[in-house]
């Protein structure tokens, strides 16, 4: 008991020698680092430095139908002319990400992380997007009977979901 009264004590005492404002400040510095992790006020900042959540949430997915439609229609187009659908998804996925890589970089999320780190993480990314979304696009087509373009639509907005959530928290961190 006596230790314990000495180190109030001594708090006090400490706190009694900052003037008022500091006492404050110092007092609501504490407060905070105690009730908020690093990873927290991390993102907190990055947010605030990119605009904001929302703000990334509506320019990613602006950034994303500007994407579908490239996507979309190159990858129409190459089945237009005959390519096969690995081909033409692979040429369609080239197009729509490079677009998507630079607009959410230098835009959407504002990212001053390493470059080539981003660049590796986002060619994985669609790497995983080539090879998950030519085989959904077959095996519904074989299983269901569905159109081709059908299975493609789906892919693409399952990529959107996931795309999101790697971008903003791994590939632009």
């Amino acid at each position: 008991m006596t230790n314990t009264k000495a180190q109030a004590e001594a708090v006090e005492s400490s706190a009694t020698a900052l003037d008022g404002v500091a006492a404050k400040s110092f007092a609501v510095a504490l407060e905070g680092a105690a009730t908020k992790p690093a990873a927290i006020q991390r993102d907190a900042d990055e947010s605030e430095r990119a605009g904001g959540f929302l703000r990334q949430v509506f320019m990613y997915y602006g950034v994303s139908i500007a994407q579908t439609f490239v996507e979309f229609g190159v990858f129409a187009l190459m089945k237009a002319f005959g390519l096969a659908v690995d081909v033409s998804n692979g040429i369609a996925v080239a197009c729509s990400g490079s677009f998507n890589f630079l607009m959410n970089r230098n835009i959407t999320f504002k990212a001053s992380s390493n470059f080539w780190r981003s660049v590796a993480l986002f060619v994985l990314l669609y790497v995983w997007n080539f090879l998950f979304g030519t085989w959904f696009i077959n095996a519904t087509s074989a299983a269901f009977g569905w159109p081709q373009m059908a299975g493609k639509l789906i892919t693409m907005v399952m990529q959107g979901v996931w795309g999101f959530c790697l971008c903003k928290w791994v590939i632009f961190r």
